[in-house]
């Protein structure tokens, strides 16, 4: 059913860490926040399909796709017998107003957001002539804006848009989406294995700010709180603030991977690691578990790890 399930984004992740080791500036909290609560939506509705979904189906999640060099993203698709499903998924919280005519969405009394109708008929557009393209150009396509969050309310919609809302989710997702009977043919997955090989992973619209190695606090986050608050204590590591315990291997293969993914064109090696810990004093342990879980490239002073 999930042909192509959904992760956290390189941004999120990147924000996740940055959170933790530096202080943000209030703009970037606001962008870690965003990022944080729309992959919450998006894993709230991924559950609602899971748990929902009794038909012969496709589900991709995340793409990331271009043409003409336009770039546009979709949260969930759904391939069917004989329709695509694409969903924008919002996870707006409290009352907003919306003022088609003006092409505005708000709370009261200054916090507005994008037109989500704008930026779905933009996103329509493009997958259809992505799907001509591709040579898919034949099967039928529905668009939705699903707004997931149950503390959501929006007034002044006209019921005209392609708007589903958090009391709808039930009947016009599971229950329309269940409502396709037939089964999936092969030129189905071929269309789901174009979209996901046509996939770009690294987003065009990253607002990630910039950061140095030097500026940013060392020592291992704690992987339930994400505060850098843990110790070494035997074979654990064990985080002060919510009394976490994990494992020191995956600790510090978990760091590794986090300085990887920081420093992509840094080299990852005994002393770097230890550094980057900080609160590890064996260099022979890191090398122990650098060596079982990484590929070893060189000899003696020159051995790094991939």
């Amino acid at each position: 059913m999930f042909y192509k399930v959904r992760t956290e984004s390189k941004e999120l992740k990147i924000m996740k860490s940055l959170n933790a080791r530096k202080n943000l500036a209030d703009k970037e909290v606001r962008y870690f926040s965003n990022l944080r609560k729309g992959y919450e939506g998006e894993k709230h509705f991924d559950q609602l399909l899971g748990e929902g979904l009794q038909c012969d189906c496709l589900i991709l999640c995340d793409l990331l796709l271009q043409i003409n060099n336009s770039t546009f993203q979709i949260d969930s698709l759904v391939i069917t017998s004989n329709k695509i499903f694409a969903y924008e998924i919002k996870n707006h919280e409290d009352d907003f107003i919306y003022d088609g005519k003006n092409k505005r969405m708000f709370k009261k009394p200054d916090y507005e957001v994008p037109d989500p109708y704008i930026q779905l008929k933009k996103n329509d557009q493009l997958l259809r002539k992505w799907l001509q393209e591709k040579g898919f150009g034949d099967i039928s396509l529905v668009y939705y804006v699903a707004f997931v969050n149950p503390r959501f309310t929006l007034y002044q919609a006209s019921p005209d848009l392609p708007f589903i809302f958090p009391t709808q989710l039930q009947r016009d997702v599971i229950e329309t989406l269940n409502s396709n009977s037939s089964k999936l043919t092969g030129r189905h997955k071929r269309l789901a294995d174009q979209l996901i090989n046509s996939h770009i992973i690294d987003s065009p619209y990253s607002q990630v700010p910039t950061y140095s190695y030097e500026e940013l606090r060392k020592g291992i986050t704690c992987a339930q709180c994400n505060l850098i608050s843990v110790f070494v204590e035997g074979e654990n590591c064990i985080c002060r603030n919510c009394g976490y315990k994990e494992t020191l291997r995956n600790a510090v293969v978990r760091s590794a991977e986090e300085y990887r993914l920081l420093f992509p064109d840094q080299k990852i090696t005994t002393n770097t690691l230890q550094e980057w810990c900080e609160v590890v004093e064996s260099k022979r342990r890191i090398s122990r578990i650098l060596v079982k879980n990484f590929k070893k490239i060189g000899t003696n002073r020159w051995i790094y790890y991939e």
